[in-house]
C-alpha cells in the first residue's frame, strides 16, 4: 500500500526532469506534447502538495494531542 506513496524529493526530482526535458529539446513541440507535459507537472505538483499536507496534518494532530495532556 505504501509503495505508491510519493515523497517530496521524488516529486521534485520528477518535476525537474520534466522541465529540463522541455527546455533542452531542440525539436519543436506540438500542442499535445505541451498539454501532456503540463498534465504531468500538475499531477506531480498535486501529489507533492498532498504529501506535504498529510505530514502537516499529522504534526498538528500530535501538537493537539500534547496540548490536551493525554
Amino acid at each position: 500500500m505504501n509503495r505508491h506513496r510519493v515523497n517530496r524529493q521524488n516529486a521534485v526530482r520528477l518535476l525537474r526532469r520534466a522541465v529540463h526535458a522541455l527546455l533542452t529539446d531542440d525539436s519543436g513541440l506540438t500542442t499535445l506534447e505541451y498539454v501532456i507535459a503540463a498534465a504531468i507537472i500538475l499531477v506531480v505538483l498535486a501529489a507533492a502538495i498532498l504529501a506535504w499536507n498529510n505530514g502537516l496534518a499529522a504534526k498538528i494532530g500530535q501538537l493537539v494531542h500534547q496540548l490536551s495532556g493525554q
